[in-house]
């Protein structure tokens, strides 16, 4: 409030002075009178002595911003429905197949009686002969029979599943169809294919190294092998179970080509084949 308004100004006799008036010594007030007045902001800033400052509390970092994730286009989120729309088409045709597939496991009522030549490296006018003619002979001596090459064993394999148990299988191999017809039986001696029983397995002149040991699932095993060829024989076999598997070795003086066309082993052959299917050879030309 302005010093000069009435209610401001000294009293005398109880009376304000006029406005304006020039105030008396008397008036005044003197040097000891305190001034009534604090600075409240001077006090603020002064330290109290008796209490101690709390410690600042330490700043929080401030959490960098999530950037904003671009969005896809529109071909992109197109592209991904389609792939996974063939993933489960394909999941689909998978399990289709392979329930066609054990559905007709088993299915072929018949004997599997399968021939399997070698290398063809020689020409031959019989289709059915290839370059081992002996085999091709056999394989029309025997009805039903097939005959594949020695790189054929997974269809031979799948051509065994679909013949039913209870048919026997026979299986005949000259040079690298000898060793492919062993690796057969090998495969079906396991848990995946239910120890499928092989009730002949024939091997000519088998020229691996790792034939010798015959599995437990072949019934009756006939091995030729000559003895002039020391680099296309891995020699005699033997049965890893005796009580289960029959072995009978035959030692030959003739050449590893012409040990399919011999008579004698021919006969031999035919005759293994007519203890397991009677009535089903007839005579080799």
């Amino acid at each position: 409030m302005p010093l000069n308004s009435p209610v401001s100004q000294p009293l005398k006799n109880g009376k304000a002075l006029p406005v304006g008036a020039k105030v008396p010594d008397a008036l005044k007030p003197t040097s000891a009178a305190k001034d009534y007045k604090v600075d409240l902001s001077e006090a603020a800033r002064q330290p109290t002595t008796n209490t101690p400052s709390l410690p600042s509390a330490p700043s929080v970092p401030s959490l960098p911003s999530t950037p904003d994730l671009p969005s896809l286009p529109k071909e992109a989120v197109e592209q991904a429905a389609k792939d996974k729309a063939q993933e489960k088409a394909a999941e689909k045709a998978e399990k289709l197949a392979k329930a066609e597939e054990s559905a007709k496991a088993g299915s072929v009522k018949k004997p599997a009686i399968i021939f399997v030549s070698g290398l063809q490296w020689m020409y031959s006018p019989s289709k059915s002969e290839g370059s081992y003619a002996g085999v091709g002979r056999m394989a029309e001596a025997v009805d039903g029979s097939r005959i594949y090459g020695w790189d054929q064993k997974d269809e031979i394999i799948s051509q065994i599943k679909k013949t039913h148990s209870d048919f026997p299988v026979i299986l005949v191999g000259h040079s690298l169809g000898g060793d492919t017809v062993k690796e057969v039986a090998d495969e079906l001696d396991s848990l995946e294919h239910n120890f499928r029983k092989v009730d002949l397995l024939v091997t000519i002149d088998a020229v691996g190294f790792g034939n010798d040991i015959i599995p437990q699932n072949v019934k009756q095993h006939l091995n030729v092998f000559g003895e002039n060829d020391m680099f296309l024989n891995d020699g005699p076999h033997v049965a890893r179970r005796f009580e289960k598997t029959q072995v009978q070795n035959i030692l030959s003086p003739l050449d590893h080509t012409e040990l399919d066309d011999s008579k004698e082993i021919q006969f031999e052959i035919m005759e293994a084949i007519n203890k397991v299917l009677p009535g089903r050879t007839k005579e080799a030309k």
